[in-house]
């Protein structure tokens, strides 16, 4: 049996008239848990409780490890919460 595609203009109409909002909800609750655990993340890898990450506390993460220096942006020698949203 043959499946017949869809006119090109009715596949745009059908995704022009999708829900964007539910769809931008979804995204912005991704997004907003994702920031959490990112803020987690930076509580439980900073041990002194300074507020910042220096290299020693980075290295409890391979991630952080490798990336420090592209992440520590002006060479500062820390990374703040911040530092990890670029």
């Amino acid at each position: 049996m043959r499946v017949r595609s869809l006119p090109l203009c009715l596949v745009a109409w059908l995704l022009l008239a999708a829900p964007q909002g539910v769809a931008s909800a979804r995204a912005d609750d991704e997004l907003l848990r994702f920031r959490q655990r990112l803020e987690q993340l930076f509580r439980q890898l900073d041990s002194n409780g300074d507020g910042r990450l220096d290299r020693a506390e980075a290295r409890a993460n391979a991630y952080l490890q490798r990336h420090f220096d592209r992440l520590d942006r002006g060479g500062k020698g820390y990374l703040l919460p911040g530092d990890l949203n670029q």
